[in-house]
């Protein structure tokens, strides 16, 4: 189920407030820590160096439809992109925080169908999910397509207790199997940290994701945590100039499929699912999750 009431221990959003929403009928969570996460010093002043943006500033990059590109890269080398990226694009802003935790709940059919849509390599798959923005306890849900020439459309709904909104959410929910509803159950949660990066003028936007860790929402004691950088470049066509990719292939980085719902699946129900098609990825994972402290894709002088 989408949508559940006697849900307690959720904090209630803004919207939900705002529209005198009783907090005793909310979207099903599991009951995860939502504590504020103590971001590194170091990050933090370094991110400073940015100039900012708000989300109303973008216009370009706002980009709901694109095309990604995501690479693999060991957390120690966080650091060093922030360093050289200041002067190539602003950083995402809401009152005063520039890092954001962020918990992702995902929904699939009883039998992993949309694991299995990626798994077996199939266009046109879908996901759905409920975003918590841990901040604000703003939560959304999103549906995720794939479409056949690889872009990704994302479609979602802010949670705020209205009926019109709960019939979005129906519509929205309804959308991979055609207009009908099938059941679904929650199967992994998914938790990180976010930098959000924009080059407003090319209409690009690059994510930086660490603290990444996955969760089964059905027995809490499982969890697998992954110190790896997930970097994200988000642009509206292949063509649209990126310097981050200019700069992940200096050093001869190469992009990387990576899905943290099917990873997440595939770390913590292989006893139930094929992981066949991910096996190289979750390889490359587990040797930069283990690599020693001060490994990094960068040569020694990438700042002079």
């Amino acid at each position: 189920m989408l949508i559940s009431s006697g849900f307690t221990n959720m904090k209630t959003n803004n919207a939900m407030l705002k529209n005198n929403y009783n907090p005793d009928s909310r979207i099903a969570e599991p009951a995860i820590s939502r504590k504020a996460v103590i971001i590194d010093q170091q990050i933090e002043t370094l991110l400073s160096q940015f100039k900012s943006h708000s989300l109303d500033d973008l216009n370009n990059a706002g980009l709901m439809n694109r095309v990604d590109t995501k690479y693999l890269l060991p957390i120690t080398d966080l650091k060093k992109l922030l360093t050289v990226l200041a002067p190539f694009y602003t950083v995402l802003e809401i009152n005063f925080s520039r890092t954001f935790p962020y918990q992702t709940t995902y929904f699939d059919t009883p039998g992993f169908g949309f694991y299995l849509m990626h798994h077996n390599g199939k266009l046109n798959r879908f996901k759905i999910r409920h975003r918590l923005y841990v901040d604000s306890g703003d939560l959304y849900v999103e549906v995720k397509h794939k479409t056949n020439k690889k872009v990704t459309q994302k479609d979602r709904v802010l949670i705020d207790g209205n009926t019109n909104t709960r019939n979005r959410i129906n519509t929205l929910v309804s959308k991979p199997f055609e207009g009908s509803r099938k059941p679904l159950f929650k199967s992994l949660v998914c938790s990180y940290i976010r930098v959000a990066l924009a080059d407003e003028k090319n209409g690009e936007r690059v994510t930086l994701d660490f603290n990444l860790s996955f969760t089964d929402p059905n027995h809490n004691q499982i969890k697998q945590s992954n110190p790896v950088l997930i970097a994200e470049v988000k642009r509206e066509n292949r063509k649209a100039p990126s310097k981050f990719m200019d700069l992940m292939e200096r050093f001869h980085q190469k992009p990387v499929s990576f899905s943290k719902y099917c990873i997440g699946c595939a770390q913590l129900h292989s006893d139930r699912i094929k992981t066949n098609r991910f096996k190289e990825t979750l390889r490359a994972l587990d040797r930069i999750s283990h690599k020693e402290t001060g490994m990094s894709v960068f040569e020694s002088n990438i700042l002079h």
